[in-house]
């Protein structure tokens, strides 16, 4: 091997072991972020050439840091339902702005879930990349295909919702031993699909030892029926559903609203409504969003009523180990990553989402301090390469001058 040999392999090994002392470095320093994951220095053997004997002419040595994207973190709990955790294979797909298009290359992938929602509804990590998914219809489905489907997930913070009055139940006592003429009145709210409200009263009048005449009047229809009919009951005072005429259902607006009288029963004691229930609701605000194992956005509101607004998407590799780094603990597509494969979550290969949840960093403090200690000797080692090198060198020309 000649002098100049001896030190291009001292420096090979110099550059090796100071892109290691770098990886090591940046996984120190990222011990505590979120969605990081770790890399690791693979080192390779270099060759210069073939010497005459037919032996190998040995070159050095040669590094490349490697992302082991793939490798599971640890999940933290948090008391944020935006805050994401993917456990399993897969990806958030993420964009700077709104505005990205679809393209691949313009689409970014992490593990980094601390999403919040922003004042214009978008949801946005720490890092300042959007969550992109698919809209949900009002039908349930998700409109996901591939990754030039994704759209900015963004739930409009102004947006109500109501729901009309599908179902009106009454039970209670009716006095068996009130005189004819006697009567009860038990009071409604009825919505309709915007969740306007209109009064309803119904009104039981005894008519005879077994039945009663049921009258429903809305209150802006100044008095005019919204429905009527009797209420018999039998002979040991349970309601008779065959016996009576008052209808099954009556029509609000658009709507019809199923009645249920059969918890009415006629006893003795003061006439009385023990269960007055109706359904739907007031238009109600927005109070916050949740998202479930596999994936749906639900918007919560102040009524108590809830609405699948948008289904988040992983995206998956054949080799996630290809991908290239990104800024903030975001990757980029590569060729060497292979095809993108969007799912949903928990189907195909696509892990499941945990809500108020963190993936944290697959850095481990003590491999990379001693990994940090191994290299340092390693570095060390390969300088006294070079000044062995190096005094050889001036003894030879020391001997021959």
């Amino acid at each position: 091997m000649t002098f100049s040999g001896m030190f291009a392999i001292g420096l090979s090994g110099v550059n090796a072991y100071a892109t290691s002392l770098e990886t090591v470095s940046n996984n120190i320093a990222n011990s505590q972020t979120t969605g990081f994951k770790r890399a690791q220095t693979d080192f390779s053997t270099l060759v210069s050439g073939e010497k005459p004997d037919g032996g190998i002419e040995a070159g050095g040595v040669k590094a490349s840091a490697r992302i082991l994207a793939s490798e599971q973190g640890a999940i933290s709990r948090t008391n944020s339902s935006t805050d994401l955790a993917i456990a399993g294979d897969g990806f958030f797909v993420v964009s700077k702005d709104a505005n990205t298009s679809a393209a691949t290359s313009e689409m970014l992938f992490t593990r980094s879930g601390g999403f919040s929602l922003q004042a214009n509804g978008d949801l946005m990590n720490e890092a300042g990349f959007l969550l992109r998914g698919a809209s949900v219809g009002a039908d349930g489905a998700a409109a996901l295909g591939g990754i030039e489907s994704l759209q900015t997930i963004s739930i409009d913070p102004n947006q109500t919702l109501a729901a009309a009055t599908e179902n009106m139940i009454l039970a209670g006592r009716l006095n068996q031993d009130a005189p004819i003429g006697a009567s009860l009145t038990q009071q409604f709210s009825l919505f309709d699909a915007n969740g306007v409200s209109r009064d309803l009263a119904v009104t039981f009048t005894k008519t005879g030892a077994l039945t009663w005449a049921a009258n429903a009047v809305f209150a802006d229809t100044f008095g005019a029926t919204a429905a009527n009919g009797n209420v018999v009951f039998n002979s040991a005072g349970q309601f008779d559903a065959a016996a009576s005429s008052f209808p099954s259902a009556l029509t609000n607006g658009s709507q019809n609203v199923a009645i249920n009288f059969s918890g009415l029963t006629q006893a003795t004691g003061a006439s009385t409504i023990t269960n007055a229930q109706t359904d739907g609701a007031a238009p109600g605000e927005l109070t916050g969003v949740e998202v479930s194992e596999n994936g749906r956005v639900t918007a919560l509101f102040s009524n108590g009523l809830r609405r699948d607004v948008f289904q988040v998407a992983l995206a998956n590799f054949i080799n996630p180990e290809g991908l290239e780094d990104g800024p903030a603990s975001t990757f980029l597509a590569s060729p060497l990553a292979g095809n993108i494969q969007i799912d949903v979550p928990q189907t195909g290969r696509a892990g499941a989402i945990e809500s108020s949840a963190l993936e944290i960093s697959t850095v481990d403090i003590g491999l990379e301090f001693t990994t940090l200690i191994e290299t340092q000797r390693a570095y060390s080692a390969n300088t006294r390469i070079i000044t062995a090198a190096d005094d050889m060198w001036r003894t030879l020309t020391q001997t021959a001058s």
